[in-house]
């Protein structure tokens, strides 16, 4: 038994794709059929189904078969029991014209679909075979997806997969993009770029094909057939989702002309190709499969992010695309950002795991005051754990593939926490295992500078505390509003809040040419008199600035050969 998929593209300049399933109805004649609310790897809450329109349900002969709402996104079919075994056919419209990587995107030059947000799922035959033709306009070209081949002649495109989980996990961009590729250990991996390229001079294949040649040999075996790097290049988008045999990525094409920026592009590739092994495969206990109507609560998302967060600066590292000060300058910013989120008080990893959805997807103004990002505090986790695996005779490498060979011996079932902490012990003893233990369990200080020093490595902070109030400011319109205050700050203590309008300081108009000069100039202990407006009324307040406190303005090496011990550079 199989399923098969009809997605046709006819006005892709109305933004609107048709979708027309065709499946077999249980043998009581009835079928349930949802669309996904979420999208493995992006955890919140998106109701696809709130883009679809005209849906029906059609018989063989072509009479309507009643369908009826069953619960938010779900529907049942019922066409009575004379009609057991039969084929039906279910069609629908979705809107189609937002371009993330976990939505769908359509216009007059291109198409990216994103199988969760398209494809409905029919409840008995998640298990079943799955195929898909693709009809679009005669004026477009080609298609760049992980699923599989099976046109027949060039006129079809046809397209086949083992079932709903794989057939949803295989984005599509369909058009005239730019496509290119190479191969790795015999295996073919396609680039394909929409969007416009602001000039440089980077050799973004070659980059590409360097950060898998590495993180292929370094984990021994690449467990696809071929994959497929996605990209759009569109001013101020940045992102990127991972998938079993192929991402997503977004990002600016005039970031490739800047070190910085390129370093940042690099990483991206870096962390979602990793991906592959880490959460499409290794992976915590529930990642699949998944409930695609309801969201699932996980703590291990440490595992999942944060492991791959370390790894993805450490790979463009060792494979020579950063050089030891672009590493270190990556770590800086990591600890800054972490010295800087109060919320690192609040919430320990496993805390900021298990509440994905609700905070970290959710941001507010205040979260960095009551929560912290498990990719930012789990990737300096595992940058203190390489250190003790190191000292203890081990490596990172030897503790990833303990994860994947864990893996292989049962790819159906996920890993739970002891089962890492377990490997950890089993490598570098069980003070390694506490200490590692307490860095997602608990919201105590992680001891960063006596592990860089075990590195040969030591922090050098600014020469001079910088006084402020602890308001972080945002200019909208050239007026000047308070966009988030610090925790305990001198303006969080003197009830200055985000959103309020800044009129002026000390009398003085604040305006978007002025702000930055009026703040840069405070004294220590001296009362400024605030004049704000918020909602609609002039507030005045008053309020003392503050020491801040100094923020690290690099790591320095002091020992060379003992750093490359532990970061272990590989250059070809």
């Amino acid at each position: 038994m199989s399923i098969k998929y009809i997605l046709t593209i006819n006005n892709p300049h109305q933004h609107y794709v048709h979708v027309s399933v065709s499946l077999q109805l249980d043998s009581e004649g009835r079928a349930a059929i949802f669309m996904p609310s979420w999208s493995p790897g992006s955890y919140l809450l998106r109701e696809y189904a709130r883009l679809v329109r005209k849906l029906e349900v059609l018989d063989s002969s072509g009479s309507h078969i009643e369908l009826i709402q069953s619960s938010k996104g779900s529907w049942s079919i019922f066409a009575g029991a004379d009609k057991a075994n039969q084929n039906v056919e279910v069609c629908y419209e979705v809107y189609c014209h937002e371009l993330t990587v976990r939505t769908s995107y359509v216009d007059s030059e291109f198409a990216f679909i994103h199988g969760p947000s398209v494809f409905m799922g029919v409840e008995h035959l998640l298990n079943e075979g799955v195929e898909l033709e693709v009809r679009f306009p005669s004026s477009w070209s080609k298609i760049s997806t992980g699923l599989k081949d099976v046109s027949t002649h060039r006129g079809k495109f046809l397209y086949a997969s083992e079932n709903y989980d794989d057939f949803i996990d295989c984005p599509l961009q369909i058009g005239c993009h730019d496509t290119d590729g190479f191969k790795v250990q015999g295996k073919e991996h396609e680039v394909a770029f929409y969007g416009e390229s602001v000039s440089h001079d980077r050799n973004l294949k070659a980059d590409i094909q360097k950060i898998v040649e590495h993180i292929a040999d370094y984990m021994g075996d690449i467990p696809y057939d071929r994959y497929v790097f996605m990209t759009h290049l569109v001013q101020g988008l940045y992102g990127g989702l991972e998938h079993k045999n192929s991402t997503a990525l977004q990002f600016c094409s005039r970031g490739f002309a800047k070190d910085k920026d390129y370093l940042n592009w690099l990483c991206l590739v870096s962390h979602e190709y990793f991906h592959t092994w880490n959460v499409k495969r290794i992976r915590p206990k529930g990642f699949g499969p998944f409930d695609y109507k309801k969201q699932f609560d996980s703590s291990m998302l440490w595992l999942a992010e944060g492991l791959t967060s370390f790894m993805d600066e450490l790979f463009v590292y060792q494979c020579g695309l950063a050089s030891t000060e672009e590493y270190l300058e990556l770590q800086t910013k990591n600890l800054n950002r972490y010295y800087q989120t109060h919320g690192r008080k609040f919430h320990s990893l496993e805390v900021s795991g298990f509440n994905a959805w609700d905070v970290l997807y959710k941001p507010t103004e205040n979260s960095k005051n009551s929560s912290i990002s498990y990719y930012l505090k789990g990737g300096i986790a595992f940058f203190l754990l390489n250190v003790l695996l190191v000292e203890n005779n081990s490596s990172t490498k030897e503790f990833i593939s303990r994860l994947w060979s864990w893996y292989k011996k049962d790819p159906s079932e996920g890993m739970e926490k002891e089962d890492v902490l377990l490997i950890i012990e089993e490598l570098a003893g069980k003070f390694a295992r506490e200490q590692f233990e307490e860095f997602i369990e608990t919201t105590v200080e992680m001891p960063i500078k006596e592990y860089l020093a075990k590195m040969g490595l030591s922090l050098e902070w600014e020469s001079k505390n910088e006084i402020g109030f602890g308001a972080d400011l945002e200019v909208r319109e050239s007026r000047v509003y308070i966009r988030a205050i610090e925790l305990d700050s001198a303006a969080f203590q003197s009830g200055l809040n985000s959103k309020d309008e800044l009129i002026s300081i000390n009398n003085l108009r604040i305006d978007s040419k002025s702000y930055l000069d009026l703040f840069s100039n405070l004294e220590e202990n001296k009362n400024y008199d605030f004049q704000v407006c918020r909602l609609g009324k002039i507030v005045n307040l008053n309020a003392m600035p503050r020491l801040i406190g100094k923020r690290i303005k690099s790591i320095k090496v002091e020992n060379a050969a003992l750093l490359e011990k532990f970061l272990i550079r590989e250059i070809k």
